[in-house]
């Protein structure tokens, strides 16, 4: 029986994280206005914990899942800085621009993974990537400068400080998806991809119980049972086995080619956000989105 290659196991798996992360957003913008983006964190990361567990025990073999002590640091603070402070501001973010502008401008991010990597590992600067580089800074602010018509309630919605606050929120989720991502890498130098996944998930589970019980202090009000109940399905699809997928997709083909193929979401998004959010993705935002794809591309990939 012919074995798949590593390199093509990771792609396809970036592949799979990539359609369950940007399909799974557009879900949870159309669910904002009854849900709080806390909630939506808490919902879909202890939904996906159990599985986490699961698929790790499966991977292993044992229900004992160890981790060095070496790389518990690296993985815990790469899930904290990527999941609960960057995914955080990206919810933030699409609430106050809209999937069609947040998520091709948080999707940049693999051009900071690469200045990451030539700063501190040393890697090449070279023409092809300076020329990606421009692509997606040109790309983000056709994006960013993009006049999009909004109906009343849009417009009472997204305030120009909205926007403003939006915009800046995408950039800083690019960065701390960025610094995620290449700390993750380091992390998984000694450790499996399925056990990796199980610990970043504890440790993250833990963090939000204090923050839940925190926050139920005053008047806040609880999502309805149907509507926690689709976040806990979209959790676990967009969490539970998309953080399986990129877990593998990093420890086969590295921080890099990974971010490079998850970058690509707006492809799946944009289509998405227009028929199902009914938001109007014009020409600026498309060539805008285009422009930061290939951007990404030139800077990852040398032809």
């Amino acid at each position: 029986m012919q074995v798949l290659d590593p390199y093509v196991f990771g792609v396809l798996s970036a592949i799979a994280a990539t359609i369950f992360f940007g399909v799974t957003n557009v879900v949870y913008l159309r669910m904002s206005e009854d849900i709080s983006v806390l909630d939506i964190m808490f919902t879909r990361i202890w939904v996906s914990l159990p599985l986490a567990y699961v698929f790790a025990v499966g991977s292993t073999g044992s229900l004992n899942i160890v981790v060095p002590v070496d790389a518990m640091f690296p993985l815990a603070v790469s899930m904290i800085i990527g999941i609960v402070i960057g995914d955080a501001m990206y919810f933030l973010s699409q609430e106050r621009i809209g999937v069609s502008r947040a998520f091709p401008i948080a999707m940049s991010y693999p051009l900071l993974v690469y200045l990451l990597t030539a700063a501190f590992l040393g890697e090449p600067v070279i023409l092809q990537r300076i020329l990606g580089a421009v692509a997606t800074v040109v790309g983000v602010s056709l994006i960013a400068r993009a006049d999009q018509p909004e109906n009343a309630k849009e417009r009472g919605r997204w305030s120009e400080r909205d926007k403003q606050v939006g915009f800046a929120l995408a950039i800083f989720t690019a960065l701390a998806w960025a610094l995620s991502d290449a700390i993750f890498q380091f992390g998984l130098i000694s450790v499996g991809a399925a056990e990796s996944n199980f610990f970043r998930m504890l440790v993250v589970s833990l963090i939000l119980v204090p923050i839940f019980f925190i926050s139920l202090r005053g008047n806040r009000k609880l999502p309805s049972g149907r509507t926690t109940g689709l976040a806990l399905v979209t959790g676990l699809v967009g969490v539970g086995f998309s953080l399986i997928a990129y877990s593998y997709a990093v420890k086969f083909v590295g921080a890099t080619v990974t971010a490079v193929v998850i970058a690509a979401a707006p492809v799946f998004t944009a289509p998405l956000s227009a028929i199902y959010l009914g938001e109007d993705v014009n020409r600026k935002v498309v060539i805008g989105t285009l422009l930061t794809i290939i951007g990404v591309f030139l800077v990852v990939f040398i032809f």
